[in-house]
C-alpha cells in the first residue's frame, strides 16, 4: 500500500510538471505567432495588390490560429494540468490515513504480545484479563485493515479513473486544435496557391523601368521610319525664279479645268429636291406603325433581361472571387454575423408576437 502511494506521488507528480511546461511551451509560441502577425500586416501595407492580399490572409488566418491555441492552453490548463496538481493533496491525505491506521496496527500487536507472555506465566486471574484485551486489540486491527484496504482500494480505483480522463482530455484538446488548425491552414494554402505573381511583377517593372521609357521617346518607330525615308528619297535641289514664275502659271491654268470639271460632277451627282416630298406624300398604314411599335418594345424588354442576367452573372462571379480570395478567418465572422442576424430577426419576430 505504501509503494502505491509512493508511485503514484512520484510519476503523476513529474508528469504534472512536464504537462505544466509544455503548456508554458505553447503559451510562448503563441506570443510569438501574435508578433508574426503584426509583422505580417506591416509587410503586407508595402507591397502590391496581389501580395498585400495574400499576406493580409494569412496572417488573418494565423491570428485565428493563435486564438485557437489560446484556448489549448486553457484547456491544457484547466483539464489536465490542475486535477494532476490536485494529487499533491490526495497523495499528502493518503499518506497521513497510512500512518495513522499503521500506529493502530502496532497498539494491537503490542496488546497480543503482552496476552503472549500472561499465557506463559499461567496466572488465572490475568490470563482472563489478557484475553479479554487481547479479543479487543484483535478486532480494532481487523477494523483498521479492512478500513486501510477500502481507503487504498478507494485510492488506486480514483487514480485510474482520473488518468484515464486526463489523458482523454488531453489528446481531445489536441485534436480539436489541430482539426482547426488543420482546416484554416488548407483554405490559406489554397489562398496562397491562388495568388499571382506576376501581376505584380509587372507593376514592379513598369515603376523601374523608367530609363526605357525616356530613350523611347528619342528612338520612336515612327522617328526611324521618317529616317530611312529620307534617306531613301533625297531632298530636291532649290528652285529658281523662272521655275517658280512658270509653275503659277501652270497651276493656275490646270485649277480652272479642274473646278469645272468638278462642277459638272456635283451637278450630276445631287439628288432631285422633291424627293422629301415624295417620301412624306407616302401612304400611312397605322397597322404597321403599331406592330414595328410592338416589335420594338419587345426588342427593349428582352435587351432589359439580357443586360439583368449580364448583370446577375458578373455580381455572383465577383463574389465568388471575393470569397475566394478571403481569408478563413473573414469568412467564418461573416458566417457568424448572419446566424446572429438570423437569431435577432427570430427573436425579434417572437417578441413582437
Amino acid at each position: 500500500m505504501d509503494q502505491t502511494v509512493k508511485r503514484a506521488e512520484k510519476y503523476l507528480g513529474e508528469i504534472c510538471s512536464l504537462l505544466a511546461s509544455y503548456t508554458r511551451k505553447t503559451a510562448k509560441l503563441r506570443d510569438k505567432a501574435d508578433l508574426l502577425v503584426v509583422q505580417l500586416f506591416d509587410f503586407s501595407s508595402t507591397e502590391d495588390p496581389e501580395l498585400q492580399t495574400g499576406l493580409k490572409n494569412l496572417a488573418e488566418d494565423l491570428a485565428m490560429v493563435q486564438d485557437y491555441r489560446q484556448a489549448q492552453v486553457e484547456r491544457l490548463e484547466m483539464r489536465v494540468v490542475a486535477p494532476l496538481k490536485a494529487y499533491g493533496d490526495i497523495v499528502k491525505n493518503k499518506r497521513a490515513d497510512l500512518k495513522k491506521f499503521s500506529t493502530d496496527l502496532n497498539r494491537e500487536l503490542k496488546e497480543l504480545q503482552k496476552l503472549e507472555k500472561i499465557r506463559l506465566r499461567k496466572p488465572a486471574d490475568r490470563q482472563s484479563i489478557a484475553e479479554v484485551n487481547a479479543q479487543k486489540a484483535s478486532n480494532n486491527s481487523q477494523h483498521s485493515i479492512r478500513q486501510l484496504e477500502e481507503t487504498i482500494t478507494d485510492f488506486q480505483r480514483q487514480k485510474l479513473k482520473d488518468i484515464k480522463s486526463i489523458f482523454t482530455d488531453f489528446i481531445t484538446v489536441e485534436m480539436l486544435f489541430h482539426a482547426k488548425a488543420l482546416e484554416v491552414y488548407t483554405h490559406t494554402y489554397h489562398n496562397l496557391e491562388a495568388m499571382n505573381t506576376e501581376k505584380d511583377l509587372e507593376l514592379f517593372n513598369g515603376r523601374i523601368k523608367m530609363s526605357d521609357s525616356r530613350t523611347g521617346r528619342l528612338d520612336t518607330p515612327l522617328s526611324r521610319y521618317s529616317s530611312s525615308l529620307m534617306s531613301s528619297y533625297p531632298s530636291p535641289p532649290l528652285a529658281s525664279p523662272k521655275s517658280l514664275s512658270l509653275r503659277s502659271t501652270l497651276s493656275s491654268a490646270t485649277g480652272k479645268s479642274h473646278r469645272q470639271q468638278h462642277s459638272q460632277y456635283l451637278n450630276t451627282d445631287r439628288r432631285p429636291e422633291n424627293s422629301l416630298i415624295c417620301s412624306l406624300a407616302a401612304p400611312y398604314n397605322v397597322r404597321d406603325t403599331w406592330k414595328r411599335r410592338k416589335s420594338s418594345r419587345r426588342r427593349k424588354r428582352k435587351k432589359k433581361k439580357k443586360k439583368k442576367k449580364k448583370r446577375r452573372y458578373e455580381s455572383g462571379t465577383e463574389r465568388g472571387q471575393n470569397t475566394s480570395r478571403q481569408s478563413y478567418a473573414a469568412q467564418y465572422a461573416q458566417v457568424c454575423a448572419q446566424k446572429y442576424a438570423h437569431l435577432h430577426r427570430k427573436h425579434y419576430s417572437y417578441t413582437a408576437l
